[in-house]
C-alpha cells in the first residue's frame, strides 16, 4: 500500500501554431501542476516505484510504532503542509464519533484518568490524551512522563524533570536547535520557543498556558517530518511538516512551532 495516494491531475495538451509563445491552458492548470511538484519527494520516498511503501514499514523506535499502529487502525489519514499544499488532505480516516474510535478515545482518556470521557464527549480535545497513552503504552513509565489530557500539563512536568536531572528520559530544545527523530514529539504553542530563553519560573508558566499541540514523529524523509496526533481532522492523523536541509522544522502557516521533545525513554 503506498504511503500517500498520487494526486490526480489532468493534463491538458494544446497544440500551438508557429511563433506562438504560450498555450490558453496552461495558468488552468498550474496550482494542480505545483501541487504535484510539492509532493513529487514525498511519492518518490514511497514506493513508486513499485517498492514496498512508506506507510507499510513500521518505525523502529517503540514510541513512534504505536503511534503509527494507531494511525493504520484508523484508516491512515494524512495532511499535508507547506508551501501550495498547505493543510491538504490527502485521505481521511475514521472519525472521533464513529467506533471503533469512539471508545478508542475512551481508552486514551482512561490512561489520564477519565475513563468517562470518549470520542463523543463534546468539548474534550483528546489529542493530549492521545500522546499520552501512546507514550505509556511503549513501555515508559508514568513517573517518567505524567500521562495529561492537556499538552501543557505533561510538557511543563517533563520541563521540571529535565531541570532537575541530567538524565531526564525527556529533553526539551527549541525548533532551531534540535532536528526531530523517530519517537519525539513535535509541538506548536502561542508563545512559540520564547520559553526557552527564559527565567525557569517564566518558562515553566509559558509552557503550561501557551501549548496548542504534539505530534509523535514517525519518521523524516522526503523532506517532510511525519507525524502522527489524536483529534486531528476528528481522528488520529499523521501531518506531513516541512524541513530544511539539517532535518529542522521550517515556518509553516498556521503552525507556530514552540519545541520539539527529544525521546530518549524508547
Amino acid at each position: 500500500m503506498s504511503f500517500i495516494d498520487s494526486p490526480f491531475v489532468d493534463v491538458h495538451v494544446c497544440r500551438q501554431p508557429p511563433f506562438r509563445r504560450s498555450c490558453p491552458e496552461t495558468g488552468r492548470w498550474l496550482p494542480a501542476l505545483l501541487l504535484l511538484a510539492l509532493l513529487l519527494p514525498v511519492l518518490a520516498g514511497c514506493g513508486g516505484d513499485g517498492s514496498q511503501g512508506y506507510a507499510d514499514q513500521p518505525p523502529t523506535n517503540r514510541t513512534a510504532l504505536v503511534a503509527w499502529q494507531e494511525w493504520t487502525r484508523f484508516g491512515r489519514s494524512t495532511v499535508v503542509y507547506g508551501g501550495t499544499a498547505n493543510g491538504y488532505t490527502n485521505r481521511t480516516g475514521v472519525s472521533e464519533h464513529s467506533e471503533p474510535l469512539n471508545s478508542r478515545v475512551g481508552d486514551y482518556w482512561g490512561n489520564c484518568g477519565h475513563p468517562e470521557w470518549n470520542g463523543r464527549t463534546s468539548g474534550r480535545p483528546w489529542s493530549g490524551a492521545f500522546v499520552s497513552w501512546v507514550v505509556t503504552k511503549s513501555g515508559v513509565s508514568q513517573s517518567a512522563f505524567p500521562p495529561a489530557g492537556r499538552h501543557g500539563q505533561y510538557l511543563a512536568s517533563l520541563y521540571d524533570r529535565q531541570q532537575g536531572s541530567r538524565g531526564a528520559s525527556f529533553a526539551l530544545h527549541s525548533p532551531s536547535e534540535y532536528s526531530p527523530r523517530e519517537g519525539d514529539l513535535v509541538c506548536t504553542g502561542t508563545a512559540g520557543p520564547t520559553w526557552r530563553y527564559a527565567d525557569t519560573r517564566t518558562a515553566r508558566r509559558r509552557i503550561d498556558n501557551t501549548a496548542n499541540h504534539c505530534d509523535v514523529v514517525t519518521g523524516v524523509r522526503g523532506g517532510f517530518v511525519h507525524a502522527i496526533g489524536g483529534n486531528v481532522k476528528n481522528s488520529v492523523t499523521m501531518s506531513l511538516y516541512p524541513v530544511d536541509s539539517r532535518g529542522r522544522l521550517v515556518d509553516t502557516p498556521g503552525k507556530r512551532w514552540m519545541m520539539i521533545v527529544e525521546n530518549r525513554a524508547t
